[in-house]
C-alpha cells in the first residue's frame, strides 16, 4: 500500500469547507474573545436566575447563545487538528478549546442548581403565563424529571472536580491496552512475519487462511490471559465508580443512571435481551450455514469473521458512491435526496486520506452551519456503506439544526446510530436489487454479519454488563475469574450450540473500550432495531417516510422513545427486534441456497 500524500496535493473539492464555520483562524479567535466574555458576563444572573419571567427568558437564551458559540469554537479546533495532526498550531488549538469549554461550563454551573432550588411551581407559573418562555416547556419537563437527582451548587462542584479520579479507570485501560501491550508477530500466509496491533486484528480474523485467523486470536487472547488480574482491577475500578456516582445522585443503581438521561426505562433495556435471547435460533441456523460454507468440522471463534463470499475488488470512484447512495436514499423522498446531493457539491464532505489525517469517519459540526464528514476514502464497497452512514448522521443533524431552537438541536444518543443505520439498510436494498450470484451472496453474507455483530453481539455485550454491575451490588467481588465465569457463561449461551467456545474467548471482556462507557452498547442494538423496522415502514408507503423525516427534524424536542413512535417503531414492544430476527432468518436460507453445495 502506497504512502499517504500530503493535504497540499488533495483537489479543493475534495476537502470540506470549514470556512463556511469560521471565514479564517482570525475569526476563530474574535469567537474565543466572545465565548469567554458572554461566559464570565452570565455571573449577572447568579441568584436572579428566576427573579421574573422576563429574567428567566433572558438567562435561557443567553446560555442557549453561548453553548451554540461554544461548539462552533471546540468543532472548528478539532476538526482543523484532524486535516493533519502533525500540525502543531491546531493540535494546540484543539487543546485550548477544551480549557475553553471547561472553563466556560464552570462559569454556567450555578444555572441548573438555581432553576432547581426555585421549584417547579414557580417556574411552571412563568410558562403558563409567558407566552415566549413556551418553547423551553420540553427542557423544563426534562429537568424537573432528573431535578431528584440533580445536586446543590457544592456539591454539583465537587462531583465534577472529581470527574478526572472517576475516569481513572478508563485512562489506565487505554494506556495498557492501546500503548504497552505487545502481542507479538504471525506468520502471514504468504511467509512474511507481521506485527499483531489492534488495528490490524480485525484484518488478520478475516483472512481465507484459517492458521493466521487462528495465530491471531491465540496470540491476541494469550496476554489478555497473561494480564487478566490487571484488568480485572482495572474494570472493577470502573464499576465502583460508576456505583459511587449513581448513589451520590440517589439512583438505585448504576444501570437506571445511565439511562436516565434519556428517559429509557430498564423494561426497555432487559426486553431487549429477553426478545434477542428468544431469538438465538436463527443466530444459530446462521452459525450452522457459517460452519458449513467454511467447511470446517468445528467452528471455532476465530471462524465467525471471515467472508464467506470473497469481496470484489472493484474500485468505485467517490463521484459514482456519491450517486450510488443518492439513488439508494431515493425511498426518502426527492427534498433529501436534493439536500444530500448539495452536501455534496458544496463540500461538506473531506473525502481522501492524506499525512497526519485522522483515521475512520465521522460526521460532526456546529448548531449554526451544516454538518461536515470526514472520511478517508478508499473506493471500495466498504467505503461507500460508511459514506451512506456517515451522511444519515449528517442529514439528521442538518434537518435538526434547520428546525429546532438552538435548546433542542442535540440528539440524544440513544437514537443517534438510527439515521445512520437507516441509511446503511436503503443502500443494502438497493445494491441487492439488481444483485445476482457470488455478488448478491456477498450482500447477503454482509448483512447477516452486521446483523451478528450489532444487535446479537452488542446485546450479548449489554447482558454481560448488568450481570457483572448486579454482581458488585451484591457483594461479589469482580475477580478476574469471576469476570471470565460471567463472559464465558453469556458467550455459550450466544454461540455454544454450534461453534466452540474455548478458554481465550472468556478474556474477550478484557479488550473491550466501550464496558468503560457503561451500558452504552446496547444503544447499537435498539438503534439498528428501529432502523430495520423504519426502512421497512418506509417501503411500505410515502407517508411512513414522511414521519420518518419528522423524525429527523426533532431534534431533542421530546423524549427518545416517544420520537421514534412517531414513526411508527415502539422499542417498548417486542416487534422492532423481532423484524431483525425475521430478516436474519430470511437472508440465512436465501444465502444457503446459493451457495448449497
Amino acid at each position: 500500500m502506497s504512502e499517504p500524500i500530503s493535504r497540499s496535493e488533495i483537489n479543493e473539492k475534495y476537502k470540506w469547507s470549514l470556512e463556511d464555520m469560521f471565514p479564517s483562524d482570525l475569526a476563530w479567535e474574535s469567537a474565543v474573545s466572545e465565548v469567554m466574555g458572554k461566559s464570565r458576563e452570565f455571573s449577572q444572573y447568579k441568584g436572579r436566575v428566576t427573579e421574573s419571567a422576563e429574567i428567566l427568558l433572558q438567562s435561557l437564551r443567553c446560555i442557549d447563545e453561548i453553548g451554540e458559540l461554544l461548539l462552533s469554537v471546540v468543532a472548528y479546533a478539532n476538526m482543523r487538528s484532524d486535516e493533519d495532526n502533525t500540525l502543531s498550531k491546531y493540535r494546540a488549538m484543539s487543546d485550548r478549546a477544551g480549557d475553553i469549554a471547561s472553563e466556560a461550563q464552570t462559569e454556567c454551573s450555578f444555572f441548573e442548581p438555581e432553576l432547581i432550588s426555585a421549584g417547579k411551581e414557580k417556574i411552571y407559573s412563568y410558562l403558563n403565563t409567558f407566552e415566549e418562555l413556551g418553547t423551553y416547556r420540553q427542557f423544563f419537563d426534562n429537568l424537573f424529571r432528573e431535578a431528584e437527582h440533580i445536586l446543590d451548587e457544592k456539591s454539583e462542584r465537587l462531583l465534577a472536580m472529581s470527574s478526572s479520579v472517576g475516569s481513572a479507570a478508563s485512562d489506565i485501560f487505554s494506556a495498557m491496552n492501546d500503548a504497552d501491550m505487545q502481542f507479538g508477530k504471525i506468520k502471514t500466509s504468504d511467509g512474511r512475519e507481521e506485527e499483531l496491533t489492534h488495528s490490524r486484528y480485525g484484518t488478520f480474523l478475516e483472512s481465507e487462511d484459517r492458521e493466521v485467523r487462528r495465530s491471531a486470536y491465540e496470540l491476541m487472547y494469550a496476554q489478555y490471559k497473561k494480564y487478566k488480574n490487571t484488568f480485572a482491577s482495572m474494570y472493577s475500578g470502573s464499576v465502583k465508580s460508576d456505583l459511587f456516582y449513581a448513589k451520590a445522585r440517589g439512583f438505585s443503581s448504576s444501570l437506571s443512571m445511565k439511562l436516565s438521561d434519556s428517559a429509557v426505562p430498564e423494561k426497555v433495556y432487559n426486553g431487549l435481551c429477553e426478545d434477542v435471547n428468544s431469538g438465538l435460533g436463527a443466530l444459530s441456523e446462521y452459525l450452522k450455514l457459517r460452519k458449513k460454507l467454511l467447511g470446517v468440522s468445528k467452528l471455532c471463534m476465530y471462524d465467525l469473521y471471515t467472508s464467506l463470499v470473497p469481496t470484489d475488488n472493484e474500485k468505485i470512484s467517490y463521484e459514482k458512491a456519491c450517486e450510488m447512495v443518492l439513488d439508494a436514499v431515493s425511498p426518502l423522498g426527492g427534498a433529501y435526496v436534493n439536500d444530500m446531493r448539495r452536501a455534496f457539491s458544496e463540500r461538506w464532505v473531506d473525502v481522501y486520506e492524506n499525512k497526519g489525517k485522522t483515521s475512520g469517519a465521522y460526521s460532526w459540526g456546529d448548531n449554526k452551519n451544516h454538518p461536515f464528514v470526514l472520511m478517508n476514502y478508499q473506493g471500495t464497497i466498504e467505503d461507500v456503506f460508511t459514506l451512506a452512514h456517515e451522511m444519515g448522521h449528517a442529514m439528521h443533524s442538518y434537518y435538526t439544526n434547520r428546525t429546532q431552537p438552538s435548546v433542542y438541536k442535540d440528539y440524544k444518543i440513544f437514537v443517534a446510530e438510527v439515521a445512520s443505520t437507516v441509511n446503511e439498510n436503503l443502500l443494502l436494498e438497493y445494491l441487492m436489487k439488481g444483485a445476482s450470484g457470488e455478488r448478491r451472496a456477498y450482500l447477503l453474507g454482509r448483512k447477516l454479519e452486521a446483523i451478528r455483530t450489532t444487535f446479537y453481539r452488542q446485546t450479548m455485550f449489554a447482558e454481560f454488563e448488568k450481570c457483572v454491575h448486579e454482581k458488585y451490588m451484591n457483594g461479589i467481588p469482580l475477580t478476574a475469574e469471576e469476570l471470565c465465569k460471567n463472559y464465558g457463561d453469556i458467550n455459550k449461551k450466544y454461540y455454544g450450540s454450534v461453534a466452540v467456545c474455548d478458554d481465550e474467548i472468556s478474556y474477550e471482556w478484557a479488550r473491550i473500550p466501550h464496558f468503560y462507557t457503561s451500558f452504552y452498547v446496547y444503544q447499537y442494538a435498539t438503534g439498528f432495531a428501529a432502523a430495520t423496522q423504519i426502512k421497512e415502514l418506509v417501503k411500505e408507503n410515502r407517508s411512513n417516510a414522511e414521519k420518518y423525516l419528522g423524525f429527523l427534524k426533532s431534534g431533542s424536542s421530546d423524549y427518545p422513545l416517544n420520537l421514534l413512535k412517531k414513526t411508527g417503531v415502539d422499542l417498548g414492544d417486542s416487534h422492532a427486534a423481532s423484524c431483525v430476527i425475521s430478516e436474519m432468518k430470511s437472508a440465512t436460507e436465501e444465502l444457503g441456497r446459493l451457495l448449497d453445495k
